[in-house]
């Protein structure tokens, strides 16, 4: 039989780690990717750029993306690792 390809995925993300993963797929991707995105959105809806908002975006996106990955790679370990392997 074949084995599920999305547990090949998630064994070679476990081999980063748990904080290089939750950097590469939850602060980076969130905190950076939304705070850019609400900053063009601002951009073409004001023409400007407020400078107070974007460091409380950057904040507040990378608290939502840790908790995103965290979640995450708290699922993927109960899914994919029988509970005797775990600590």
């Amino acid at each position: 039989m074949n084995e599920d390809p999305r547990k090949a995925i998630w064994l070679k993300r476990k081999q980063l780690g748990r904080n290089k993963y939750l950097v590469n797929f939850g602060l980076l991707p969130w905190g950076v990717g939304l705070t850019a995105l609400f900053s063009i959105i601002e951009l073409l809806s004001t023409h400007e750029i407020s400078l107070v908002w974007v460091p409380i975006r950057l904040v507040l996106f990378f608290f939502i993306g840790f908790f995103v990955a965290n979640g995450r790679w708290m699922a993927m370990e109960n899914r994919y690792e029988p509970r005797s392997r775990r600590p």
